[in-house]
Formats: C-alpha cells, structure tokens, sequence
C-alpha cells in the first residue's frame, strides 16, 4: 500500500509539472504586451543610457539580466569603411590610418560585436520591453544586423502574448575570422562602452560577460588616433 501511494504521488507531481509548464524548469512567467516585444541588448545595448539615446526618451520598463542559450559573442561583425549600408555620398570612398609608433598603419574597416548560434553556448544579456515604434527606432540604429527570434531561448521566464528579440549580423557582414585581422580594428570608446556597461550591473555580469565573449583578435586603438581621409 505505501508503495502505491509513492507511485501515485510522483505521478500526481509529474502532471502538475507537465501541466504548468514552469515548474519543472523554474521559469517565471512574463506577459507582453499588444504592441510590445522583448529586445535583447548584448553590447552597448546592455546600457540603459545607450537605449535611451536611441529612443529618445526616458526607457521606464524594466531591465533584467538573462541568458540567452545556444549563441555565443564575438568581436568579429565586419563594418568596412566603405560599406554601400553606411550612406557614402556617391563616389566617395574612405581611407583611414591609425598611428602606431612613428608610423601610420591603413586599415580597411571596423569591427563589432556579433553573435553565432553554437551549441550549448550561454550569454549574459540584459532584456528590455519596448513599444513597437520603439523598437523600430532600434532597428534603424542597428542596420548592420538583423532582428531574430530568441523567444524560446531565455533561461530565466517564459512568454506569453508576444515574442523576444536579438541581433544578428546581416549575411552581407561576414565573420572577420576570414579577413585578415590587421585590417580591422577595434575602437577602444566602444569597447570601454560596452564592458562600462557591464561594470554597471555589478561585477560577476561583468565577469561572466568576459568568459562568455570569445577573445579579441584584432587591434584595438582609440578613436582619437585615427586619420581619415576622402579618396
């Protein structure tokens, strides 16, 4: 009889988990609502003040850190200095230098941060929701990137009513992994920019955000020791 009464219990407790669909992986549920969505911000997006710039106005929603499964960060989104998506005047083509030592060293673009679905890979994030004009703003800043569905991929809550988004290079800006990495380099500003960002939301994000970006290959160098020039 107790035997029964084990077996009966630990069936009464799978289907409540079965049936509620949260207790089992501990999600808390969040509702979003008609005409909102979900954004994930991973770079300078983790920055309130960065979203709000963007938006143009205060951002009074909450801001909460989550982790987004199988993708991983890299410093490797390709932005060429001439890139047709950056609005050159027509005819106009960029040359820039940066100084290293008593020489000028050319360079052919920059890089960003990007993320690449990987298996079993996690990122600390921060999610926002925003207003469907506020996320159009977004887009707009973001044009190097398309938006992709990540809904089910938050750790931390389950959705309803609405879906979650992050950003995604654009096809057209290949992984620099297959440029020579001399030619791309990193502006130190934005790189301050986004581990500022992380610093501000405590030491540990911090922390998991340096073991979970792969390493920075290529130069990076201050915005102020750039020479630019139109050829």
């Amino acid at each position: 009889m107790k035997t029964r009464m084990i077996a009966l219990f630990q069936a009464l407790i799978l289907a409540l988990f079965s049936a509620t669909g949260i207790a089992a992986e501990g999600k808390r549920k969040i509702e979003i609502g008609k005409g909102m969505a979900g954004m994930i911000g991973y770079g300078t997006l983790m920055s309130r003040s960065s979203l709000e710039q963007t938006l143009g106005h205060r951002y009074e929603g909450q801001a909460l850190p989550v982790h987004v499964r199988d993708y991983a960060r890299a410093w490797a989104l390709r932005r060429p200095l001439n890139d047709p998506q950056a609005g050159s005047a027509p005819g106009q083509r960029i040359a820039a230098s940066f100084s290293r030592g008593d020489e000028l060293v050319p360079f052919e673009g920059m890089v960003e941060l990007n993320v690449y679905p990987e298996k079993n890979g996690r990122m600390n994030c921060i999610l926002y929701v925003l207003a469907g004009e506020d996320l159009r703003r977004v887009d707009k800043r973001e044009k190097a990137y398309r938006r992709i569905d990540v809904t089910e991929r938050i750790e931390e809550y389950e959705f309803s009513k609405g879906r979650v988004y992050m950003y995604e290079g654009l096809p057209g800006h290949p992984d620099t992994a297959a440029a020579d990495a001399g030619k791309y380099v990193l502006i130190r500003e934005y790189v301050d920019q986004v581990t500022a960002a992380c610093d501000g939301i405590g030491k540990e994000f911090r922390a998991e955000f340096d073991r979970s970006t792969r390493p920075i290959a290529h130069p990076v160098i201050s915005f102020l020791a750039i020479k630019w020039e139109n050829k």
